[in-house]
């Protein structure tokens, strides 16, 4: 049992954000991806390829591949994403067992617990890179547009997911076209930002050891668009 001044720095660091990154460290005897950041977008962008084209090879799911990860895993990316049941990134990108990991939770923003998992991700799985995935016609995303353009309340347990996307509706209101796929676009892009600019994060991606991007996935087309961040 952690002592008590020990617990709370612990859950003070988690509620910042200011996580203590640098000591963790994964169990296990399972070694790093050797893939470079944009090795590692690239081999999620040909998943999302074999995805959309129903691919027919399998995804390796079976007992030995099991037992080789029971000791240790060694994702190649990370992935945060919606909790939208249409949404799962496994299979949008052709990925098996201990090959991406996974920060999910409706409208992919990125909470403390989120940052923690990434970080987490990052520093002691040693991803390479990470995906921001927003997607078509999000339901937290359209929720958010209502509370802006309608006025609708906003339940409070609901804001502290709804309240980023609503400064992402904001952000994008004045722009021309589809008010909610604009601030779908804009809600993933925001969260690559927060990631990109959190010192956690910065010198990984300064020295090029660390990718960070937003996507966007199609649910009519089952296709992922890397966005301009």
């Amino acid at each position: 049992m952690l002592p008590r001044r020990s617990a709370l720095g612990a859950l003070a660091c988690a509620c910042t954000g200011l996580l203590p990154i640098s000591p963790l460290r994964a169990a296990g005897p399972a070694p790093r991806s050797a893939l470079s950041p944009d090795q590692a977008i690239a081999r999620l962008m040909e998943g999302n390829r074999r995805f959309v084209a129903d691919d027919p090879v399998p995804i390796d799911a079976g007992a030995v591949r099991r037992q080789s990860l029971a000791a240790g895993q060694a994702p190649f990316a990370s992935i945060v994403c919606c909790a939208d049941s249409r949404v799962a990134p496994e299979l949008l990108v052709r990925a098996g067992l201990g090959e991406v990991f996974v920060a999910r939770v409706a409208g992919n923003t990125v909470p403390p617990a989120g940052l923690a998992t990434i970080a987490y991700g990052v520093e002691a799985l040693g991803t390479p890179a990470v995906m921001v995935l927003g997607h078509e016609r999000c339901g937290a995303v359209i929720a958010a547009v209502e509370a802006v353009t309608r006025g609708l309340p906003v339940p409070p347990l609901m804001l502290p997911i709804l309240a980023p996307i609503i400064a992402a509706v904001e952000a994008v209101r004045d722009e021309p076209g589809d008010l909610i796929d604009n601030a779908v676009r804009e809600n993933a892009r925001a969260g690559a930002r927060s990631l990109i600019r959190h010192p956690a994060f910065a010198a990984r991606i300064d020295g090029g050891s660390l990718k960070v991007v937003a996507a966007r996935y199609d649910l009519d087309h089952a296709q992922i668009e890397l966005l301009p961040v």
